[in-house]
């Protein structure tokens, strides 16, 4: 990307199922590795950690305003938290991977539009295709 040049939030396109989610206005992903600790006598009280993490995840968070019951209903499920999920950016780059939903929050405040938040953890391997 041309320095000076941003990407703009609207277009980024998260897909749930295969399918954009109506009414998503904000999008947050947190890319997260647990260290591993081999501190030890020889490490002179230094902390001394391993390259490699002890568990990887990516957890996504979105808002926006109400316009589909797929997230709604999908917190309501007792046996299916888990989809398929992607991020895509414009130009060709992609985040892909399962997902659990953890929580799904809806408010309607008077004399407003009835808005979301939902957050989402991987569960799996997560997948990333940089664009060109």
């Amino acid at each position: 990307m041309p320095a000076g040049q941003g990407i703009v939030g609207r277009n980024l396109i998260l897909k749930w199922n295969g399918a954009p989610i109506a009414g998503v206005r904000e999008k947050s992903v947190a890319i997260n590795g647990e260290p591993i600790d081999v501190s030890a006598d020889d490490s002179v009280g230094w902390r001394s950690l391993l390259a490699d993490a002890a568990i990887r995840q990516v957890d996504i968070s979105l808002s926006g305003v109400s316009r589909s019951n797929v997230l709604k209903t999908s917190g309501f499920s007792a046996n299916a938290r888990i989809f398929p999920v992607a991020i895509e950016y414009p130009d060709g780059g992609i985040i892909s991977g399962d997902f659990f939903q953890v929580t799904y929050n809806e408010t309607g405040t008077y004399n407003d539009a009835v808005t979301f938040e939902c957050a989402l953890q991987s569960s799996g391997a997560v997948n990333f295709i940089p664009g060109p």
